[in-house]
């Protein structure tokens, strides 16, 4: 047995992995834009909290070294005195003196005093006394802050300048807290870049693989059709135009093969529309809720069995029901008509691949829930490797020729669309056995 090829004349666009690839660049890109903003707003936020930080620690040291200013000015003024305030490199070689810088100033603007190990940049100028508002100083490695100090000689006297004070802290802390800042935002936007490149992939392949299956279906099912659809219509073109001149005005054509051309024609039409009719019932159970129909199931298999006994007593089959329906039930609630065309199929299917003198035999089981209803036929049987390819639309064997190859395909989607299923239960040569399952009626209260 073998399955009939069929070439596809064009695939069917957009391209759902095109389709994926585009999602994933525009997700990728999307979230790269989106984690960039993060990450640079983070780092400003981050930065601008460091420099206020900077400053307010700079008052605080500026507020400190002000209030020494009175007595370094009074102290320095007495030369005998001045010695004492002149610091010992021991004294102040601690991490905290070697970031930070403190100076203080006379009236005059002349040095008094200096604390601290940083190095203030090339050309900082020397404070003018004469501008009474604090001046703010940055260069790469370090911030300033100058600020006059102004004392009172008493609750009701206008303050008066006495000197000026400079404080300087280095921000190599803050930059390299910043460089590692950056080093991890970096190293995060990348792993989180990768992490959901990768994430989004795998939730894109599970959300796009039943749509490729159905497009790559659906392709395999248009070039079928097309090509099983042009042999009769190629075969009625030539019989026409075989049809000489001088004839074609005469009523005695060959209208016997035409009809049989457009017969075969229509029922695979009829078909195509019969499957697409039970995928729209499948997905929608409760339209086709409507049209169900309560009957038993024993008396429309014996009709079914009646009706083809005359075809099968031309191969010489013997067709059986069993057990008898004079004595057994098997009520359902399914659509009779289309009840009657899975069972026809697959009684024709039967007494296809009987041989000549063979049996074919219909035996029902009913349980509480569902009816079992199995057809079994002594033909060659079917390899276990094709059990489901047999149920795939177009699939024929290589002796069925002339037939659409929907048969099966229609009664497994009937089957479906009423709650049941159909398949392959045994197929041995010799012996294939078709199982039917479908829901025993409810009980009427």
């Amino acid at each position: 047995m073998k399955r009939s090829t069929a070439l596809a004349t064009g695939s069917l666009h957009p391209d759902p992995l095109r389709l994926k690839r585009r999602l994933v660049r525009q997700g990728g890109g999307f979230a790269l834009l989106l984690l960039c903003a993060f990450a640079g707003s983070l780092y400003f936020k981050v930065a601008q909290q460091r420099q206020v930080d900077q400053r307010t620690e700079l008052r605080q040291l500026m507020a400190a070294a002000a209030s020494q200013l009175p007595l370094i000015a009074h102290e320095t003024s007495e030369a005998a005195g001045a010695r004492k305030f002149q610091p010992k490199a021991e004294l102040i070689a601690v991490p905290a003196l070697l970031e930070q810088r403190i100076q203080w100033f006379g009236l005059g603007g002349e040095l008094l005093l200096e604390q601290g190990k940083l190095q203030l940049p090339r050309g900082t100028r020397t404070p003018v006394p004469s501008r009474s508002e604090p001046q703010w100083q940055q260069w790469p490695g370090g911030i300033s802050l100058w600020q006059p100090v102004l004392v009172r000689t008493s609750p009701q006297a206008t303050p008066q300048a006495l000197g000026s004070v400079r404080v300087a802290l280095s921000d190599r802390a803050a930059q390299a807290d910043l460089r590692r800042l950056r080093s991890g935002l970096l190293l995060g936007g990348i792993v989180t870049v990768v992490a959901a490149l990768l994430v989004g992939r795998r939730m894109l392949n599970a959300a796009f693989w039943p749509l490729q299956q159905q497009v790559r279906a659906l392709e395999r099912f248009t070039a079928d059709a097309s090509h099983e659809l042009r042999h009769p219509l190629s075969a009625l073109r030539a019989l026409l135009a075989a049809v000489p001149e001088e004839l074609r005005q005469q009523p005695q054509l060959a209208w016997r093969e035409l009809n049989q051309l457009t017969a075969q024609l229509g029922e695979l039409v009829d078909d195509l529309l019969l499957l697409a009719r039970q995928r729209q019932e499948i997905h929608s159970p409760a339209a086709s809720a409507r049209n169900l129909e309560h009957f038993d199931l024993m008396e429309l298999l014996e009709d079914l069995i009646r009706c083809y006994s005359a075809q099968a007593s031309e191969r010489s089959i013997q067709l059986s029901l069993s057990p008898d329906p004079a004595s057994f039930r098997a009520p359902v609630e399914a659509r009779s008509d289309q009840i009657l065309r899975l069972f026809t199929n697959l009684l024709l299917n039967a007494l296809r691949h009987s041989p000549v003198g063979g049996h074919v035999g219909i035996e029902v089981h009913a349980s509480a829930r569902q009816v079992t209803v199995q057809v079994i036929d002594r033909g060659p049987g079917i390899p276990s490797h094709v059990h489901e390819q047999v149920f795939e639309r177009f699939w024929r064997s290589s002796d069925q020729g002339g037939h659409s190859g929907l048969g099966l395909a229609i009664a497994r989607s009937i089957a479906r669309s009423h709650g049941g299923d159909l398949s392959v239960l045994t197929a041995q040569p010799g012996r294939c056995v078709m199982q039917v399952l479908l829901p025993m009626a409810r009980q009427s209260s």
